[in-house]
């Protein structure tokens, strides 16, 4: 039910975030551990506690949550304990970009009774998003997004917040125009076919794709080819972390872009 909770626990990452815009932070009582371990903005969020999903209900309990935000990928065994000890919890479900963050903030607001602060959140998110398309639209570079793990390659296309990053910052994902949906896992002789010349990538990878004795042969790495990296934690963040994601890889390109003209 909706209600002005004051003892709200979140083992959702992306809701962390959204929560800390759309009621008071003294109303917070934990974050995830996530956030509180990998995100470079744990600062905002002071001296709050973390949990994580992993660490049994008693941990959660010590702060005396009147609502839990959860999301799937939080234990059935920990949130069907919660309810048994009359905890409401609320599972924000599957994040994916920015659609289901739109859809997250809308549910936060009615759930809290913070509809004009989720409004204002919302139209915030609305501006940003509309800035960023205004300044990738003199880019439209055909690219893609991979992730290296020994020698598994992989995607994130349609369905997905690397779909959202690549459109905001002016890239044409080229897994999406081949047909590939959410985290496809590439062979090789694959992205040797949709032979991209810009490859977007975490931190930390591109050296491991370029040195790749079959990939060195992709455009991307080759002399008038390109790879960007994007800080793992905004890479990984579906939710507000879209917007700074795409905005580094924007200012990426648009550098690259300028250096171009200038050394024509």
């Amino acid at each position: 039910p909706s209600g002005p909770y004051e003892r709200i626990v979140s083992l959702n990452p992306v809701a962390d975030h959204l929560l800390l815009q759309t009621v008071e932070p003294p109303r917070i009582r934990a974050i995830s551990r996530v956030t509180d371990e990998q995100h470079p903005e744990r600062w905002r969020f002071g001296a709050v506690a973390a949990v994580g999903h992993d660490e049994g209900v008693e941990a959660g309990l010590v702060l005396e949550p009147d609502l839990v935000i959860a999301s799937p990928f939080v234990p059935d065994a920990l949130v069907s304990r919660l309810q048994e000890m009359d905890v409401p919890v609320f599972d924000l479900g599957e994040m994916r970009g920015l659609t289901t963050t739109r859809r997250s903030i809308d549910q936060l607001g009615a759930l809290l009774l913070a509809q004009d602060r989720a409004r204002s959140l919302e139209d915030a998110l609305a501006r940003d998003e509309a800035a960023l398309l205004a300044r990738g639209q003199a880019l439209q570079r055909p690219g893609l997004y991979v992730s290296v793990y020994g020698d598994a390659f992989f995607g994130g296309t349609k369905g997905t917040s690397h779909s959202d990053v690549l459109r905001l910052a002016g890239v044409r994902d080229l897994a999406e125009e081949a047909g590939f949906e959410d985290w496809p896992r590439y062979a090789a002789e694959e992205l040797l076919v949709l032979a991209p010349e810009l490859i977007v990538t975490r931190r930390g990878m591109a050296a491991a794709i370029r040195s790749h004795p079959i990939l060195a042969e992709l455009p991307a790495c080759g002399p008038d080819g390109r790879s960007v990296e994007i800080d793992g934690a905004y890479d990984g963040d579906a939710g507000l972390g879209v917007v700074q994601a795409a905005s580094e890889l924007q200012q990426a390109l648009l550098g690259s872009a300028r250096a171009h003209v200038a050394q024509r």
